[in-house]
């Protein structure tokens, strides 16, 4: 009888010192677009195994998706139920996803506005809809003004003060060598700077008409400029011409002199060795007004209340002061 109490003290013993056994860990599979190429991934795994340790209960899963396929999963996902519990992507997913009705309203809980509160409020508005909040910003970026110093210095151009001057560059430093200007593509997120610079818009105040906006004065002299330095080699783009040169090889290449671009150019310019300067988008008639870009965290209904609340506490973490620092760096 000693013998076999003996044992089941050592037995209870040894479960209460184990920790979680696998049944009690919560496993939540997280879809993202960080990016390899710049040690994002390698950062969010260390990231990943310290929030691990002091969540011993929870076990995150990382799936690298590129930006189409993490939208098309998520499209996918809303017919057939295979869903994350937590996706990390593009601003303009939120309302996209929103649409189809899956996301998590994540103004629903109790610390929500807390958090919300440590994290800049532009960019977070872009989660909300309807006076509800369906996602948390992860990081925000913008678009200035990328130009190759070595062009512009060869050429004797001042790097330009205003939008008109910064057109009147591009087209002063072109040649049988170089484009003056390259803009991959031709949707708002690429044109709408320029217009709304100028004094323009594209939409009503409410975002219901475009008839008198997106065909108005400002607009359309602005699509006609670009028109034209396009028709007079000042400015190309892979939207425009499917034969051109893709910015990154065009800047390494010396091909190109200037582009409205995000952060991700300093890398690849730096990266090609490329002699270059940044500066904000040079203002129009009513200033400078670029684009607001980035990246949300977003929740999912499919999940179970566990892996909700688990994805939660990542989705937390990764927006705390030092999850948030050592991305940056």
């Amino acid at each position: 009888m000693k013998k076999i109490s003996a044992l089941l003290l050592t037995a209870m013993t040894l479960a209460l010192t184990t920790g979680c056994t696998d049944s009690d860990i919560v496993t939540i599979d997280f879809w993202h677009n960080y990016s390899a190429g710049d040690g994002q991934v390698e950062v969010l795994e260390d990231l990943i195994a310290e929030f691990e340790e002091d969540h011993p209960n929870i076990h995150v899963e990382h799936v690298f998706l590129e930006w189409s396929a993490l939208r098309q999963g998520v499209i996918l996902g809303a017919d057939t139920g295979l869903l994350p519990d937590l996706l990390r992507g593009d601003i303009a997913f939120v309302p996209q996803f929103q649409s189809l009705n899956v996301l998590e309203e994540l103004s629903a809980y109790d610390d929500y506005e807390t958090v919300a509160n440590t994290v800049l409020a532009q960019p977070n508005s872009s989660n909300l809809m309807n006076g509800k909040y369906y996602g948390l910003a992860s990081n925000t970026n913008t678009k200035i003004l990328f130009y190759n110093e070595d062009i512009l210095e060869a050429a004797d151009v001042d790097v330009p003060t205003t939008l008109d001057e910064m057109w009147d560059a591009a087209s002063a430093v072109s040649s049988e060598t170089v484009i003056g200007y390259v803009e991959p593509w031709t949707g708002i997120w690429n044109v709408g700077p320029y217009i709304w610079s100028e004094g323009g818009d594209i939409l009503s105040p409410d975002n219901t008409t475009a008839t008198g906006y997106l065909n108005g004065a400002i607009p359309v002299a602005v699509i006609s400029k670009m028109r034209q330095m396009y028709a007079d080699g000042h400015l190309t783009g892979s939207s425009m011409n499917p034969s051109a040169m893709g910015d990154t090889d065009g800047w390494a290449a010396g091909k190109y002199a200037m582009e409205l671009d995000g952060p991700w150019r300093q890398a690849s310019n730096n990266a090609a060795g490329i002699n270059y300067g940044a500066i904000p988008l040079p203002p129009g008639d009513e200033g400078s007004i670029s684009v607001l870009g980035g990246e949300n965290f977003m929740m999912f209904k499919t999940s179970p209340d566990e892996e909700k609340a688990a994805a939660w506490e990542f989705t937390k973490f990764l927006a705390g002061e030092h999850a948030q620092v050592e991305m940056a760096k």
